[in-house]
């Protein structure tokens, strides 16, 4: 890390704040944010949804772009049916579940929130892009809930950043984030912060201000590690043009002097690489809706804590069994058959599952890759 750059950046910080949290700016509307969500997060709260409204009533729209829009997306979701509603609920508990500071375990449960909400956003409303998850609203959601063990993340701000700094190749592998990689430049910045008295100091007075004019002391408390900082510094550095002109404009402008040939190659790659996922994508959709979940009504079951039970009610993949002893629980296909949950069905049933799994997995795997795909086009698209 090129701890030169890095002062240089403190120093235009320090310069240029008060102008990003003027009346029209206001960023200091992140410490705001994390007040209001721990105030008022319950992950057990009867309507999720609405709880979910609540807790970004505030700042959903400065996070929401008319492209991008996970905060809306999720509200969208929570409105389909209680059964959605408790998909999500579920997905953000494993999301937000206690890792120990395990980063790469951590990076997984991102990997798995993101496209475990897409594929729930798929089978509801595949038009209805612009309301999925990424990597960016996942770390938004963890620092949130823990801004003391997590950073937040935009891509093209934290790109900028690392290359600034000299890291990029460390923490972008095929332009995919690398979160531990991340996190500890996140780390090594906040320390570094900590001896910027000036501007701790400034940063400080500009959060008690915004504690008076909200009437919640709490803002001034939340970012006791320095966390909400070190991302603040990331995203103003480059909306706010931080950076130094000359050596930033060198790194923009460096994929030009590779010459355009190679580059227009490369796009013609990536556009081969996404027509052939799009027609792989398209035959498994098509062989999946071919596909309907077995008639398990009246089936006698086992599970391995609630014991024997009966299969006593059905509606397409949401089963409702009634167990002898645990009384009357809700299980979803076809996970609760292929991974093992449920026991004793019909070999026929269990291998439709199965390839329902299979199919479902390739339709969800080919879009993630999709996705990057033209992450990395736009890329291409804009030099």
């Amino acid at each position: 890390m090129d701890l030169i750059r890095l002062q240089q950046l403190f120093d235009s910080y320090t310069e240029k704040f008060e102008t990003f949290n003027n009346a029209e700016h206001r960023e200091t509307y992140k410490w705001a944010a994390v007040s209001h969500f721990q105030k008022y997060w319950d992950l057990d709260a009867e309507q999720f949804g609405e709880m979910f409204k609540v807790v970004f009533e505030d700042s959903g729209n400065q996070i929401d772009v008319p492209s991008f829009q996970p905060i809306a997306g999720v509200l969208y979701l929570c409105k389909q049916n209680a059964e959605t509603m408790e998909e999500v609920r579920e997905a953000f508990r494993k999301l937000l579940e206690n890792d120990s500071s395990d980063l790469k375990a951590r990076q997984k449960r991102v990997e798995n929130f993101v496209s475990g909400m897409n594929a729930i956003l798929q089978r509801v409303s595949s038009d209805k892009w612009k309301y999925h998850q990424d990597t960016g609203s996942a770390l938004l959601y963890l620092t949130l809930s823990d801004p003391d063990d997590n950073y937040m993340y935009k891509e093209s701000e934290c790109k900028a950043f690392a290359e600034y700094l000299g890291v990029k190749d460390e923490i972008f592998r095929k332009d995919v984030l690398n979160l531990p990689e991340y996190y500890h430049l996140c780390d090594n910045v906040a320390a570094e912060l900590l001896q910027q008295s000036d501007l701790l100091q400034l940063v400080d007075e500009a959060l008690e201000a915004e504690a008076d004019n909200l009437d919640d002391s709490s803002i001034t408390e939340v970012d006791g590690d320095r966390h909400l900082l070190v991302y603040d510094l990331i995203y103003c550095a480059k909306n706010y043009q931080l950076y130094e002109e000359e050596l930033f404009a060198a790194i923009n402008g460096k994929h030009a002097e590779s010459g355009d040939e190679e580059y227009d190659q490369e796009e013609k790659k990536i556009r081969n690489q996404i027509r052939s996922l799009s027609r792989q994508c398209t035959k498994a959709v098509k062989e999946r809706e071919k596909l309907s979940f077995p008639q398990l009504e009246g089936t006698e079951i086992t599970h391995l804590r609630y014991g024997s039970g009966t299969v006593t009610a059905q509606e397409d993949k949401y089963l409702t069994v009634t167990f002898e002893r645990a009384g009357v629980k809700k299980f979803v296909m076809p996970e609760a058959l292929t991974k093992g949950f449920l026991k004793g069905v019909p070999e026929e049933a269990l291998q439709l599952c199965r390839t329902i799994a299979e199919l479902d997995e390739t339709v969800q795997k080919t879009q993630r890759e999709i996705e990057l795909l033209h992450i990395e086009l736009n890329g291409y698209s804009e030099l």
